[in-house]
C-alpha cells in the first residue's frame, strides 16, 4: 500500500519525464501514519464512483503536525505529480488563474533593471508547462509568495514600457491552473488567510468535482486525476476559520494532532539515528505536555514533530537536553517570560525536568566501546583510568571530546548555572524578577512630568463649561513598586488563560475586517473599469484595498474608587477585571484608557483622577500601575465620565466603548448627590452618546437599581458573581468588535 505503484489511481495514464520527477519519492525514514492509510484506502475505494469520488481532502492541525509530509506521501501513493501553492492575505484572482503580460521589445527590455530583464526573459522563454510564479521562483531564486509579488510588479512595468505601441500579450497560468488542467496532486496551504471574498469564490468554484475555470484563453475543466489537499493551521497568527463553502467541498477531512508517543519515537529514531529509548520516551512526553499546556493556556506557539526531530538531533550531537530544550522547543512556542513560566511549571509538576536529569546521568554512565570513545567532562577525571600501555591503547583508541563539555577536561563545571532556569526557585516554584531594575533617566522623568501636565490641562478644559468647572481637579499618573508587580503576577496568573483564549478566537476577525474601497487605475485587479480604456495606459482595473491593520475600537474603563469598594472583595474584583481588559486589549492591539477616580481627598483636591493606562502614552509597565487602584473617599461620577468620554469621542476609532465599574450611586461634597448628581450623569451620557460613545455600567455593589436607572437597562450589567466578572467583561468587549 505504501510503495509507489500499488495505489496508482490511473495506471493507463502516461506521464512525461518532467511529470514523473514531480512524484514524491518516500525516503527510507518515512513512517506510514494511520491518517495516510485511511486517506489512501478511502480515495482508492471511491475513485471510480462518480459523485462519491474523493478528490478534495482537508488536513487541519497545528504547525509541525505532518500535514505537508502527508500530502507528499499521497503523491507517492497515488503516482501523481506533487505541487503546492502557499496562500497569502492579499491574493487576488490573478494568483488563482494567472496573468496576462505584454511582450516588451528587446530595446525597451535593455532599459530595465537586471532582475526585471532576468524575470521577463525567463517568462518569454518558458514553454507554458510551468506556472508564471514557478518560473520566477526558479529564475530569481525567491520564495513563491515573493515571486507572486514580483509578478505584479512586472505587470505594472510592462504596461509602463509599451508607451501606446501595438502590444502582443501572452497568458501565463498560475500553479493552480497547471495542476488543475494536468491532473496533479495540489497542496493548497493556508487558504484561510485569504482576505478577498472573490478569490475564495473562484477557488470554491474550481474545487467542484465537475468544476471549471474561466481563463482569458478559454474555459478549462478539472482533470479527472486532479486532487486538492487543503492544509490549514489551527489558531495560527493571521488565520481565520476556514471558509464554510470551501469546507463544504471537502469529501474527507483529518484532524492532525501529535501522533502517539510510540509513533513519535519510531519516527525520530528513523530520522535521527538516535536509539536511546529511555531518553526518547522522556523527550516525547515533554513535547506532549508542552503541546497540551500551550493549548490549555491559549499560547500561540506549537510543540510539534519538527521541534522533536531537531531537539533529538541536537542531543544526538552532544548538546545537553535541558539546554537545547529552550532553543529547540520552548522558544519556538513562546518567548514571553510569563508563558515560559507556565510551560516550565507544567514540566515541573509532571516531574519531567527531574526525569530529564536522570536520563542524562544514566546516559553519562554508558560508555561506548567502539573505535572512538566519547568522553564527557562532568566533574574531575581520574587520569589513572587511562593507561597508555593498555590493550586498548595498542589497538589505537581515539579520544574525542563531547560538544557539550567544558574547555578543560579536568575542571568541574557548575551544572546548576547552565541547566536550571533562573525563573524557578529552589523548590521549583516560579520566582519573581524585577521588571525594570534601573531607575528612570532624567529625560524619561521629564517626559512623564510633561505628559501628566498635559493630562491635567486637557481634563480641566473638558469640564470648564460644566457644573464641575469650580471643582479643584488633579490628574495623577500613579507610580508602581515591586509589591505592585508581585500582586499583578498573583492576580494575572489565573486570568491569562481565559483572556488569551478569548483573544485567540477574536484575532482572526480583527485581521480580516472588510474594506469596501477600491484602488482604481491598476494594471491588474478584480474589477474592470470600462471608462478607463480610452486612456490607453493599460490601467483598466480596480482592486479592493486591504483592510486597516488596527481594530476600529477604542475602550475606556472607569473605576469607582470610593471607600465602599473595600467591602466584600469588590476592590480585588475590579483589579482582576481591569487586568483582564488591559491584557485582552494588548493582545488585540486595541487602544485602552483605564482611569480611576475619587472625590473630596482634601479642600485643595476635590476631584482626583488616576490615569493608570492611556493610549497616548503606551507603557508596558502600565499593567503594574493598575495595582494602585484603591478604595479612597467619595465619588463624583459625572465629572469622571465627562473627562473620559471626551477622550474617546475625539479618537479616530469607529466604535468608542466606555465601561464604568461602580458599586454605588454618586455622592460628593457640596451637595453632589441624589437627583442632582443623577441628572448630571444622565445629561453627560446623553451628550456623549450623540458623539458616538457607547456607555455600559458594571454594577458590583448594593445600589444596582439606582445604577440601572441612571444608565438605562440596555446599558446595565448586573455582576452577581465577582469571580466571573473579568471574563464576562472581556467577552462584552470582544462582541463590540
Amino acid at each position: 500500500m505504501t510503495a509507489y505503484g500499488e495505489c496508482v489511481l490511473s495506471p493507463e495514464r502516461q506521464l512525461t519525464d518532467a511529470e514523473k520527477k514531480l512524484i514524491w519519492k518516500k525516503p527510507w525514514t518515512h513512517k506510514v501514519s494511520e491518517e495516510e492509510r485511511r486517506i489512501t484506502n478511502e480515495v482508492k475505494r471511491n475513485w471510480n464512483r462518480g459523485e462519491m469520488k474523493i478528490a478534495n481532502i482537508l488536513l487541519e492541525g497545528d504547525a509541525g503536525s505532518g500535514k505537508t509530509q502527508l500530502a507528499k506521501a499521497l503523491s507517492a501513493n497515488f503516482g501523481l505529480p506533487y505541487t503546492k501553492v502557499t496562500c497569502f492575505a492579499d491574493m487576488d484572482k490573478s494568483d488563482i488563474i494567472g496573468a496576462i503580460l505584454p511582450v516588451i521589445s528587446t530595446e525597451r527590455l535593455d532599459e530595465m533593471e537586471p532582475w526585471e530583464q532576468t524575470a521577463l526573459q525567463a517568462l518569454y522563454e518558458s514553454d507554458g508547462f510551468q506556472s508564471a510564479t514557478e518560473v520566477l521562483t526558479d529564475a530569481l531564486g525567491i520564495p513563491q509568495e515573493q515571486a507572486a509579488l514580483k509578478m505584479k510588479q512586472l505587470l505594472r512595468l510592462a504596461a509602463e514600457k509599451t508607451d501606446g505601441e501595438a502590444v502582443e500579450y501572452r497568458f501565463y497560468p498560475s500553479e493552480i491552473v497547471r495542476a488543475y488542467q494536468n491532473g496533479y496532486l495540489l497542496e493548497i496551504q493556508e487558504p484561510n488567510v485569504i482576505r478577498d471574498a472573490a478569490v475564495l469564490m473562484a477557488l470554491n468554484s474550481a474545487l467542484e468535482l465537475d468544476g471549471s475555470i474561466n481563463l482569458p484563453t478559454g474555459v478549462i475543466h478539472r482533470h479527472p486525476d486532479f486532487i486538492a489537499v487543503i492544509t490549514t493551521n489551527r489558531s495560527y497568527a493571521g488565520t481565520r476559520p476556514l471558509n464554510e463553502a470551501l469546507r463544504d467541498r471537502v469529501q474527507h477531512a483529518e484532524k492532525m494532532d501529535l501522533p502517539t508517543k510510540e509513533v513519535m519515537i519510531e519516527r525520530v529514531m528513523a530520522k535521527t539515528g538516535f536509539h536511546d529509548e529511555k531518553v526518547l520516551d522522556t523527550l516525547a512526553e515533554i513535547i506532549m505536555i508542552l503541546d497540551k499546556t500551550a493549548r490549555a493556556n491559549a499560547i500561540k506557539g506549537v510543540a510539534g514533530m519538527r521541534s522533536f526531530f531537531y531537539w533529538v538531533d541536537a542531543i544526538a550531537g552532544g548538546v545537553l537536553a535541558k539546554e537545547s530544550l529552550y532553543h529547540k522547543v520552548i522558544y519556538k512556542i513562546t518567548t514571553d517570560p510569563e508563558e515560559i513560566l507556565i510551560l516550565e511549571e507544567a514540566l515541573l509538576n509532571h516531574g519531567l525536568l527531574a526525569s530529564l536529569e536522570e536520563a542524562r546521568i544514566e546516559r553519562k554512565k554508558k560508555r561506548k566501546s567502539d573505535d572512538a570513545i566519547e568522553i564527557r567532562t562532568w566533574g574531575d577525571i581520574d587520569e589513572s583510568g587511562f593507561d597508555t600501555d593498555s590493550h586498548a591503547a595498542e589497538k589505537g583508541i581515539a579520544l574525542k571530546k563531547s560538544a557539550d563539555s567544558d574547555k578543560s577536561s579536568s575542571r568541574v563545571t557548575d551544572d546548576s548555572a547552565h541547566i536550571e532556569r533562573t525563573g524557578l526557585g529552589d523548590d521549583g516554584s516560579p520566582t519573581y524578577h524585577q521588571t525594570n531594575p534601573e531607575s528612570m533617566s532624567e529625560v524619561e522623568k521629564q517626559k512623564e512630568r510633561d505628559f501628566r501636565k498635559k493630562l491635567n490641562q486637557d481634563a480641566r478644559a473638558v469640564v470648564s463649561d460644566s457644573i464641575h468647572k469650580k471643582v479643584k481637579l488633579i490628574v495623577h499618573r500613579p507610580d508602581y513598586n515591586q509589591e505592585d508587580q508581585q500582586e499583578y503576577v498573583r492576580l494575572s496568573k489565573e486570568l491569562m488563560p481565559t483572556v488569551k483564549e478569548i483573544a485567540r478566537k477574536t484575532l482572526p476577525y480583527l485581521e480580516h475586517e472588510v474594506s469596501s474601497d477600491f484602488a482604481r487605475n491598476r494594471c491588474y485587479g478584480s474589477k474592470f473599469q470600462a471608462e478607463s480604456v480610452a486612456y490607453r495606459d493599460y490601467r483598466y482595473f480596480a482592486k479592493k484595498r486591504p483592510p486597516t491593520e488596527s481594530p476600529s475600537l477604542v475602550v475606556g474603563i472607569r473605576v469607582d474608587e470610593s471607600a465602599s469598594m473595600s467591602a466584600f472583595g469588590r476592590l480585588e474584583a475590579a483589579k482582576r477585571a481591569v487586568i483582564a481588559v488591559y491584557e485582552f486589549c494588548q493582545l488585540c492591539d486595541i487602544p485602552v484608557l483605564i482611569y480611576g477616580d475619587t472625590a473630596d481627598v482634601s479642600k485643595l483636591e476635590q476631584m482626583s483622577i488616576f490615569a493608570y493606562t492611556d493610549f497616548d502614552k503606551r507603557d508596558a509597565h502600565d499593567r503594574y500601575r493598575l495595582m494602585r487602584i484603591r478604595a479612597r473617599s467619595n465619588n463624583r461620577d459625572g465629572m469622571a465620565l465627562r473627562i473620559m468620554a471626551e477622550r474617546l469621542a475625539v479618537s479616530p476609532q469607529q466604535t468608542k466603548l466606555l465601561i464604568s465599574i461602580s458599586d454605588g450611586q454618586p455622592k460628593a461634597m457640596d451637595e453632589y448627590t441624589g437627583s442632582y448628581a443623577v441628572a448630571d450623569m444622565k445629561q453627560t451620557i446623553e451628550e456623549y452618546e450623540r458623539k458616538g460613545v457607547i456607555f455600559l455600567a458594571a454594577a458590583i455593589g448594593q445600589d444596582k437599581d439606582v445604577i440601572s436607572d441612571i444608565y438605562g437597562k440596555e446599558r446595565f450589567l448586573d455582576i452577581a458573581n465577582l469571580h466571573e466578572f473579568p471574563a464576562k467583561l472581556v467577552r462584552i468587549i470582544a462582541r463590540h468588535l
